[in-house]
């Protein structure tokens, strides 16, 4: 069985309290902030940092996006490659629904970068201004489900919350089986 916390370039680890600087990292770019919750920004201190990750153990799947460690030099003497960590670059959480609403059989999908490593194929959102992560999805087969105009205000003007879905006979016939 191939490990699912792992592909060609890159590792997905649980989302530890030693992460919090990371999630503050993140959260303090007012851009990655918009892109990733289309809320008011506002500064983000530690005690943010906390209930991020708290909030994130709450949900259905949430991981820190990594990538391996740099190996070092074989031919330097004395170095550890089992001491190298891997370098996180950003998150996914796969969002739970409200429990009452468990009958409508949907989830959302989050992902959020760090702005070195955007635009190398690892972007997604739904909001009218993020046009890259909208072309991704429909790349990946999502198809355009509706919008909610004018939504939410973001660098002087309203945005809309754009809705894509992939139905699961349309996931089968892209990427699996029966």
């Amino acid at each position: 069985m191939s490990n699912p916390w792992r592909s060609e370039r890159l590792i997905y680890r649980s989302i530890e309290v030693e992460d919090e600087p990371f999630i503050s990292l993140i959260s303090n770019d007012a851009e990655a902030f918009m892109n990733g919750a289309p809320v008011i920004p506002t500064p983000q201190g530690k005690k943010s940092a906390t209930q991020s990750r708290e909030w994130f153990a709450t949900q259905l799947v949430s991981t820190i996006i990594c990538l391996p460690p740099p190996v070092s030099d074989p031919s330097a003497i004395g170095t550890d490659d089992a001491a190298a960590k891997p370098i996180p670059i950003g998150w996914i959480v796969l969002m739970a629904d409200d429990p009452r609403f468990v009958h409508h059989r949907k989830s959302e999908i989050g992902i959020n970068i760090v702005k070195p490593y955007q635009g190398q194929g690892i972007e997604i959102g739904g909001f009218g201004y993020n046009t890259g992560a909208l072309r991704l999805y429909e790349k990946l087969g999502f198809k355009m489900e509706g919008r909610k105009r004018d939504f939410f205000w973001h660098d002087g003007a309203y945005w809309d919350l754009v809705g894509l879905s992939m139905l699961e006979e349309e996931w089968r016939e892209l990427y699996g089986k029966q």
